[in-house]
């Protein structure tokens, strides 16, 4: 075989992977189902030991929020702040960041609990949706590697292709909360209604009996409207 097609064969085998990766998360239907299958296809189209994806919150640090390779407890947990670590400094410069031995890299923080101490190179690839920063994913193996162009190339690509999918998941989510809370507050405003019409008592009563019986029972405060609403109907 050809040096030629040895890389025709390649870039046709990147291509591929790139389409498995796009049509899986067009598919999936939640923020956690996205993240999963970004990190763990990522990982194996990439033939890397993990893949992570760090996003960035209101007070800008990067959230650990999906692992194929780190310590899982480590999920929610693990932060770095922007432009801190190789990852860190992916998403403040916007450009993807390489080492072979990350460790040695004067830019490298080691977060204790991902327990990230098997891996030795790192690669990481800032998250961009509409000229935002919206977080960085990285890839790590436990031998040390010299990342080549096209690899770096190939995840600033999926990178890309993840950000946009990330940003309509967040987006969604955001949206989805605010509905929700929109119809707890509704349903807790007609129980109000209820209980002061059924015991002849003021709001900030009616409130404060929804509010006790939710933390004595242990349920939400929209799961006890619902009940008052519930018996008042039958």
């Amino acid at each position: 075989m050809t040096p030629a097609d040895t890389l025709a064969k390649k870039l046709q085998s990147q291509l591929a992977a790139l389409r498995e990766i796009t049509r899986a998360i067009s598919a999936a239907w939640s923020l956690d189902q996205i993240l999963a299958l970004i990190t763990r296809k990522t990982a194996r189209v990439m033939d890397v030991d993990s893949c992570s994806i760090y996003l960035l919150d209101d007070q800008q640090y990067l959230v650990l929020q999906a692992t194929t390779g780190l310590d899982a407890d480590a999920i929610g947990h693990a932060r770095l702040k922007l432009g801190e670590g190789l990852t860190g400094h992916a998403a403040k410069t916007g450009k993807p960041v390489a080492a072979s031995n990350a460790a040695r890299d004067p830019r490298f923080k080691y977060l204790p609990e991902t327990k990230e101490t098997i891996f030795q190179s790192l690669l990481a690839a800032p998250l961009i949706a509409r000229n935002k920063v919206i977080g960085a994913i990285n890839v790590q193996t436990r031998a040390n590697r010299e990342y080549a162009p096209d690899e770096i190339e190939l995840l600033s690509v999926i990178a890309d292709i993840a950000a946009s999918e990330l940003d309509k998941a967040l987006l969604y989510d955001e949206i989805g909360g605010l509905k929700e809370a929109l119809e707890t507050r509704k349903l807790v405003e007609r129980a109000k209604g209820i209980l002061m019409t059924r015991h002849h008592i003021a709001e900030p009563d009616a409130f404060a009996r929804i509010q006790q019986q939710a933390r004595t029972s242990r349920k939400t405060m929209r799961a006890i409207a619902e009940a008052i609403i519930l018996a008042d109907q039958v």
